[in-house]
């Protein structure tokens, strides 16, 4: 079971079934989710500003947020890697911003269309050069 897991959060080979991409992706967001609050709910109180209050409070829930990119990422490459394209194409997702700042829409809008679409779109067929089809997978 630890090797499954560690494959799925923390290795870009292979490949992922849509479903397999919805769940692991709405949990990661989840997960953030409750980090983000927890750290707002038993972070130190507000009207403490020395050097070791909010600051490190806060650097530490960065730290918890740039962690949680690499589980994210990996997702989105298996993901892409069952379309038969390469994970590479993820390196897209760092012009969304833009996109949605020329187009005059909250940044979120693309995100979410990104998501539904690659959650909607079947793999390719069969095995293809990223691996084997992930419903012929064993042991997951």
């Amino acid at each position: 079971m630890l090797s499954t897991f560690i494959w799925f959060f923390l290795s870009v080979k292979g490949r992922i079934s849509r479903q397999e991409f919805g769940l692991g992706f709405f949990g990661l967001v989840l997960t953030d989710m409750l980090v983000i609050r927890l750290s707002v709910k038993f972070g130190p109180a507000p009207h403490h500003y020395d050097s070791s209050g909010p600051a490190d409070e806060l650097s530490v829930l960065r730290l918890l947020l740039i962690l949680s990119l690499w589980p994210l990422v990996t997702i989105l490459v298996k993901r892409l890697h069952d379309l038969n394209v390469s994970g590479w194409w993820a390196l897209t997702l760092l012009g969304i911003p833009h996109l949605a700042a020329a187009l005059h829409v909250k940044y979120w809008i693309p995100y979410l269309a990104l998501v539904v679409t690659l959650s909607a779109l079947p793999g390719s067929k069969g095995d293809n050069r990223f691996g084997r089809a992930p419903p012929a997978r064993t042991g997951i």
